[in-house]
């Protein structure tokens, strides 16, 4: 029986928000439509974005690595044909979550694309918590590379990309404006109070998130590095 697209579509969603990343692969993966689920934008930048959300999960570090490539090569098959803040979005995260495995060469060259297909998702979608929380991200990382990382690495690989604390500051505070339940980001907004010498901000939103509820097992050692933190 083929089930409706907005129907797979429904249920992913609705999966997804009980964060259950891997019941929306296997109720994508064992549709009978394939034929057409394959080609459907809606249906696979979701499970694009459940296979990377499982890899969060994921303890083994092959296994995380499987579910973000997959995460990718899902996205793209469609992100060259299509404006879509959802591809952009899950392109640049996977792509920066699998730099974790990549070499500093490769890694450097990908981050002036990360932050261009993430700023294209948020010109789509201006009030997206995920894509602003990534941006920030982005920006804390860049700012945390060291004037002789830098010089190194400008030398060996051509010119990194510059930030600032103030601007991971200012993106992280844009997301937790949209969803204050991202603890990730409430603790890396108290991150960017202590790299920017306001302790007292830094504390007071360190308190926060080590008062928050976690959702699944990667929320709970932010909980945990909050309390640490304090």
């Amino acid at each position: 029986m083929y089930l409706p697209m907005e129907e797979i579509i429904n249920k992913a969603d609705e999966l997804h928000n009980q964060c259950k990343h891997g019941e929306i692969i296997e109720f994508i993966n064992k549709q009978e439509d394939q034929d057409n689920i394959s080609k459907n934008v809606e249906i696979n930048w979701r499970l694009a974005r459940a296979y990377y959300n499982q890899s969060d999960l994921e303890e083994d570090r092959d296994t995380k690595l499987k579910y973000i490539q997959t995460s990718l090569e899902i996205i793209n098959k469609f992100i060259s044909t299509n404006e879509h803040p959802d591809l952009y979005k899950w392109w640049a995260i996977s792509t920066s979550g699998l730099g974790e495995y990549l070499g500093a060469r490769e890694k450097v060259g990908n981050a002036p694309k990360i932050k261009e297909y993430a700023l294209k998702s948020l010109e789509l979608r201006p009030k997206d918590s995920i894509t602003l929380f990534l941006l920030g991200r982005w920006s804390y990382s860049v700012a945390s590379i060291s004037w002789i990382e830098r010089g190194v690495a400008n030398t060996l690989f051509g010119k990194v990309p510059n930030a600032t604390y103030q601007e991971a500051l200012d993106y992280f505070l844009g997301s937790y404006e949209v969803d204050p339940t991202l603890i990730r980001c409430v603790v890396s907004i108290a991150d960017c109070y202590t790299q920017l010498k306001q302790y007292e901000k830094a504390k007071e939103f360190y308190t926060i998130a080590a008062s928050m509820t976690p959702k699944n097992k990667f929320e709970e050692k932010f909980v945990l590095e909050a309390q640490n933190k304090i």
